[in-house]
């Protein structure tokens, strides 16, 4: 009965879309991505959450590479800010519900100095003077740990930052349960970018290869060639997207003459029996899952040599 209430809720979600019905006192060409709430428990993994992420922070490109648990924690963080981000100037969350299954705190530690020290660009509007222009920010802000296990973490976020995210149009509405259900910062990645896509009319965006690895938060020394970066990259975390999230993702390679030079990718909703087929996938074990997608993902060609 549990897993399925669990699967009717989900679908809801899935069908309804990934924006939150707007407040009735705004238009929704009006709603900030602050105007949204984060509902549900979007800390706990065996419960389901909504956690909204402006489109600036969908599309940052890291100068400091991130890898997947830095990429959860500082989702988690957003998300148990984000009701009164606006409103309180710092925020504190107990540190066990921040680390999951995890007994110690060792890993937190080491995820607070990343994310303290981690540089990113993100491209918005200058509240100043309305142009679009590129910031370089810290990810988070000023600090405080307790040094007890069971205590509290104070937060904060740089003020250039929460200026970008005020103004903010546009969000992903991130499902929790779909987020941890994923095991690549790749495929976490490339689910935020296509949450974030999936109500637009449009159902594809074509990228150059250097903008979709940064989009992915692929370190510049890593996966140079793009045999590599389709094999150990693109193709996983297509994979899991498509099997274990709301919706379907097909990447085209466009090719001039022997070299790739954009990529076209797509997506499209799933119908309510591919949500099922997604929801019970999540259910099983993550082992055995390689041999039942091996293949499941294709790049498709563009061009001719």
């Amino acid at each position: 009965m549990h897993h399925q209430a669990r699967f009717v809720s989900e679908v809801s979600d899935a069908l309804i879309g990934s924006y939150q019905e707007p407040e009735p006192i705004k238009r929704p060409g009006q709603l900030l991505a602050t105007d949204v709430k984060v509902t549900g428990q979007p800390l706990d993994p065996t419960h389901i959450g909504r956690i909204i992420k402006p489109r600036e922070l969908v599309d940052v490109i890291e100068l400091t590479p991130l890898n997947r648990s830095e990429t959860i924690l500082y989702n988690q963080l957003l998300a148990h800010a984000w009701n009164n981000i606006r409103t309180n100037p710092v925020h504190k969350v107990l540190k066990a519900s921040l680390r999951g299954s995890h007994e110690s705190n060792d890993r937190l530690h080491e995820a607070f100095d990343k994310l303290m020290g981690a540089w990113v660009k993100v491209r918005a509007r200058d509240p100043q003077t309305g142009a679009m222009a590129t910031f370089r920010v810290h990810l988070l802000g000023t600090n405080k740990e307790e040094e007890k296990d069971d205590g509290y973490f104070y937060y904060t976020f740089p003020p250039d930052l929460l200026a970008v995210i005020s103004q903010s149009k546009a969000w992903a509405t991130i499902k929790s349960h779909i987020m941890y259900a994923l095991r690549s910062k790749y495929s976490i990645r490339l689910y935020e970018m296509i949450e974030r896509r999936i109500g637009l009319v449009k159902q594809h965006e074509e990228f150059t290869i250097d903008e979709f690895r940064g989009l992915l938060g692929v370190p510049n020394s890593k996966l140079e060639r793009f045999a590599d970066f389709n094999k150990y990259c693109l193709k996983p975390a297509m994979e899991e997207v498509n099997h274990l999230s709301d919706f379907t993702v097909s990447i085209a390679a466009i090719k001039n003459g022997r070299a790739v030079q954009k990529l076209l990718v797509h997506w499209f909703r799933k119908s309510a029996e591919e949500l099922r087929k997604a929801h019970d996938e999540r259910e099983k074990s993550r082992i055995g899952r390689s041999e039942r997608w091996r293949g499941a993902a294709t790049i498709h060609v563009i061009g001719a040599e």
